[in-house]
């Protein structure tokens, strides 16, 4: 939930701002967003049932992830600002870290 946040508080500052990459960090903070999410759902199940179909799940999941990366930049009807891209999937760390601090306890 916390990543949800920081792209649409990251897309929010930058119209709100005037500048461009607003599409740009919905879309590097979709994309890295659905793959967690395409990850959590299916590793586990997965799992249980062969190693192997697991690994060959997640890499054709990459090789999507890629080709449709690919044509947003490419083929998107809006150019997306490459830099807009990477602040958006580094929303998804930056979550990480603060979900961890959050959870710390001194």
């Amino acid at each position: 939930m916390r990543h949800w946040c920081l792209v649409v508080a990251t897309a929010a500052a930058l119209a709100l701002a005037g500048r461009a990459g607003a599409p740009g960090v919905l879309a590097g903070g979709g994309v890295i967003g659905v793959s967690t999410l395409l990850t959590a759902a299916g590793l586990g199940a997965t799992l249980r049932r062969s190693v192997r179909l697991a690994i060959v799940l997640l890499f054709a999941k990459l090789l999507l992830l890629l080709g449709l990366v690919w044509v947003v930049f490419e083929w998107g009807l809006h150019r997306i600002d490459p830099g807009g891209f990477a602040l958006g999937v580094t929303c998804f760390p930056v979550a990480a870290v603060w979900q961890v601090m959050g959870a710390r306890k001194d």
